[in-house]
């Protein structure tokens, strides 16, 4: 409930709202969330990564970006994630 979030965050009820999961994907770039002193967006990324597999796909991403000059799965700003 978007509404009764930011009502709460700016009576100070809740003091602080980290999101990482919206009603709307992505999140469009007039929501409040970006604005908001009281929230931190996350772009999906806030599970625990295994180190084992993020060794092995920090060195794919840098043999691709090495190779082609780009990184597979980045930030796609156009697309607001």
């Amino acid at each position: 409930d978007d509404k009764a979030l930011l009502d709460a965050l700016d009576s100070g009820q809740i003091g602080h709202a980290v999101l990482d999961v919206f009603r709307e994907e992505p999140l469009p770039p007039t929501s409040a969330y970006w604005t908001h002193p009281a929230v931190t967006v996350l772009p999906h990324i806030s599970a625990p990564t295994p180190l084992g597999t993020a060794a092995r796909r920090a060195a794919n991403n840098v043999t691709q970006f090495l190779q082609h000059g780009t990184l597979p799965n980045s930030v796609d700003r156009q697309r607001g994630y």
